[in-house]
């Protein structure tokens, strides 16, 4: 049988209490203990067992109970002052502190509803005047315990708040990793896999053609070799890929590409580019190479425009050319007539809605196709 564990303190709230509790309990000990008063040593000793379990009632619940604990800790406290010594009252702090954690706003009513009481009891026993703490320096003390539920209230909104964003950061950076291995696997199995599908079929052929037509044979291996460093410059592709990639620097590839193709590229930078993250840079930069790629491609331009602009807490890439435009890029392709999805937008939206952001095609106004690209 395993061991049974009795833990004094809720999980994670050893290390937010333990030192407080050291410090209160001393203190209030030490001046109850200290105190000149008729009670007997027993029953002084009973009611301070009485104050440590209300006090870690009020570690333990969050409900009616919590409740129950801080009336009953302001009662004893209202004890601890007619008894012992008046400033005890300060250490109803505690239970105040307790209150800020209860779950009902009709419980945190009440609960605040005992504070006063407390004190007006305490001045009504001593000086029979029960409003006697308000012309004493009990009563700001009074409203800095009123004020502690609303200020403890606040905190714990903002952390479980920090807690509920942490945990979605953490659910969209895992969400983020799985859509990256589902892109790559489609891209392995899109290219590495018919390479490697085509060096299967070739050697098969090779193989069985050997005896028979050595030379058909010999020209099936050298494609088989063609074919086998094309699918290593695939992997150094998709490699590559993989790592950060400056926008500044495919924007430059891009434009050595475009020329060799005869293609003028023309970029309209800002000055005050917002900081972007090697991921969303990385991203951004993949899905210029992409455009450009099309561009050079299948567009058949002359003229390639590439704008940034920031508008609205956007930063926006703007990728238009002079081109055929769409349905000439469709009408290229009969294997999917009518739209040019194939030519990689379905990846520059994936990579885009993994930064939170979007990507749109359409016509150009200057006659070709016009690619935005927003994060």
């Amino acid at each position: 049988m395993g061991k049974i564990r009795f833990n004094l303190y809720p999980s994670g709230q050893m290390k937010r209490y333990l030192l407080v509790d050291i410090v209160v309990c001393v203190f209030f000990f030490y001046k109850v203990l200290s105190a000149e008063s008729g009670v007997s040593l027993s029953v002084t000793l009973l009611l301070l067992g009485i104050f440590l379990a209300l006090y870690y009632a009020g570690l333990w619940f969050r409900d009616w109970r919590l409740l129950a604990a801080v009336l009953a800790g302001c009662g004893l406290m209202a004890s601890f002052a007619a008894l012992y010594e008046e400033w005890l009252l300060l250490f109803a702090a505690v239970f105040a502190d307790f209150l800020g954690r209860v779950r009902s706003r009709a419980h945190l009513a009440a609960g605040l509803a005992a504070f006063p009481v407390m004190h007006a009891v305490v001045s009504f026993v001593l000086y029979q005047d029960a409003l006697h703490f308000v012309r004493t320096i009990h009563l700001p003390f009074l409203i800095i315990q009123m004020a502690i539920p609303f200020v403890v209230r606040t905190l714990e909104k903002s952390e479980s708040l920090k807690h509920e964003l942490a945990s979605a950061n953490e659910r969209i950076a895992l969400y983020a990793q799985e859509e990256e291995r589902h892109r790559l696997a489609r891209d392995l199995h899109d290219t590495l896999g018919q390479t490697l599908t085509m060096i299967k079929m070739k050697s098969e052929l090779a193989m069985r053609t050997m005896d028979k037509n050595p030379e058909r044979a010999k020209a099936e291996l050298q494609e088989v070799v063609r074919s086998s460093r094309a699918a290593l410059k695939q992997v150094r592709d998709v490699v590559t890929a993989m790592r950060h990639v400056p926008l500044e620097q495919e924007l430059e590839l891009g434009r050595r590409a475009l020329e060799a193709s005869g293609i003028g590229l023309e970029v309209a930078g800002i000055t005050d580019r917002p900081p972007l993250s090697k991921t969303a840079e990385t991203m951004l930069a993949l899905a210029v190479r992409e455009c450009l790629t099309n561009v050079v491609k299948h567009s058949r331009a002359r003229r390639c425009v590439i704008t940034e602009r920031c508008a609205d807490g956007w930063y926006e890439l703007h990728i238009e050319d002079d081109g055929i435009g769409m349905a000439g890029m469709a009408a290229g392709r009969p294997d999917q007539p009518g739209h040019p999805e194939g030519h990689g937008l379905s990846t520059m939206r994936e990579r885009m809605r993994l930064l939170q952001g979007e990507a749109r095609i359409g016509p150009s106004p200057i006659g070709g196709v016009r690619v935005d690209l927003c994060q």
